[in-house]
């Protein structure tokens, strides 16, 4: 039903937009409906001129751009913050701390970004050391960030990509230890190279976030693992007392066979010294024999039969005749030793001439 202007008659009870009278002529009270038109009537009353005829309607859009522009196109930086204005979307400008004027929304919007708070990424997560042991690894990283326009559009989800990366570096770390080393660890010098290669990393993807403090606060065996690590380092002790034990026992072995072989050269050595000399003795009587030799061969031919004699006879105390005619013993030597008389000083060796004479008494030829 159309609206009824002012003036024209009262409305009917059934129409929707209620009625120009209430039943009874009463007084309107609370909960009695919304009045559309007795609304629109005293809003045109309410602004006076500005309310009527086709120039009333531009005034209140003038009046509503302007307290858009007032409204909208203000915008208050903290201290500890960054802003990013946007126009239609694309970057335009960073904002410093302070109050900034812009287009208003929807054609510029700005990102506030809090580069003053110091972030925190922390966990305690379980993973997989150089010698396939588990370990317990409780850590935490702290970040700014450094540059608010790469932190809002290098990465798309700044937040948990840094908590991936976190992971991965500390992960990498761990990775390349064994937990004997991890246990016996420098947590500095760990979690420096955790910090070092995290901004590595970081900077490489242009994230516009800067690493401030790392650390490693705690390392341990998980509670269902501890049993069977310890199992394991008990069979690493006796590995390693075995393997003590056997290179004692080769060190050992190594040094009996260095002195037995020294011994051995020793031996071989003094043999050898031996041989020679007993070789040259041998050589100088042979020559010196031979020299006898040729002066008077009867006569050393003569001695010979003498030292072989002496040297058979010495050995034997029977001698047999082997014609069978006679038997005869000689005394034992320590007899015919006591019994020799002692050559005087004065009877000195005697004279060439008469051991040659002597010799010619003997039988020629040999052996009797």
């Amino acid at each position: 039903m159309p609206w009824k202007e002012p003036g024209e008659k009262p409305r009917e009870p059934n129409e929707p937009w209620g009625t120009g009278q209430r039943p009874g002529n009463r007084p309107p009270r609370p909960g009695d409906g919304f009045d559309l038109d007795a609304r629109l009537q005293r809003l045109r009353r309410e602004l006076g001129p500005l309310g009527k005829g086709p120039g009333g309607l531009l005034a209140l859009i003038a009046v509503a751009v302007v307290l858009w522009f007032a409204l909208g196109s203000w915008t208050l930086i903290d201290a500890r913050e960054t802003g990013v204005v946007l126009r239609f979307g694309k970057f335009q400008r960073v904002l410093e701390p302070g109050l900034h004027l812009h287009l208003p929304r929807p054609f510029a919007q700005v990102l506030k970004v809090d580069t003053g708070r110091n972030r925190t990424v922390s966990d305690q997560l379980r993973m997989l050391t150089r010698d396939g042991q588990i370990a317990l690894v409780d850590f935490y990283v702290q970040y700014k960030v450094a540059d608010a326009r790469r932190f809002l559009f290098a990465v798309r989800d700044p937040e948990d990509a840094m908590r991936q990366l976190v992971l991965e570096a500390v992960r990498a770390q761990i990775g390349t230890q064994t937990l004997a080393q991890l246990m016996d660890r420098n947590d500095t010098a760990l979690a420096d190279r955790v910090r070092a290669n995290l901004q590595r990393t970081l900077d490489g993807y242009g994230s516009g976030i800067a690493v401030g403090e790392a650390g490693i606060q705690n390392i341990s065996v998980p509670q269902e693992a501890r049993d069977a690590q310890q199992d394991i380092g008990n069979a690493r002790q006796d590995a390693q007392r075995m393997q003590s034990d056997a290179r004692a026992a080769a060190a050992k072995g190594d040094a009996d066979a260095l002195a037995q072989s020294a011994q051995s050269r020793a031996d071989a050595a003094a043999y050898k010294a031996r041989t020679i000399a007993a070789a040259q003795a041998d050589t100088a009587r042979f020559r010196s024999v031979l020299n006898a030799y040729q002066a008077a061969p009867e006569i050393t031919r003569q001695r010979l039969w003498q030292q072989a004699m002496q040297e058979v006879l010495g050995a034997s105390r029977v001698v047999i005749d082997t014609t069978g005619r006679a038997v005869v013993q000689l005394p034992p030597a320590a007899a015919v030793e006591h019994a020799a008389p002692s050559p005087s000083p004065a009877a000195g060796k005697p004279k060439p001439d008469e051991d040659a004479a002597d010799t010619a008494q003997k039988p020629q030829g040999g052996a009797p």
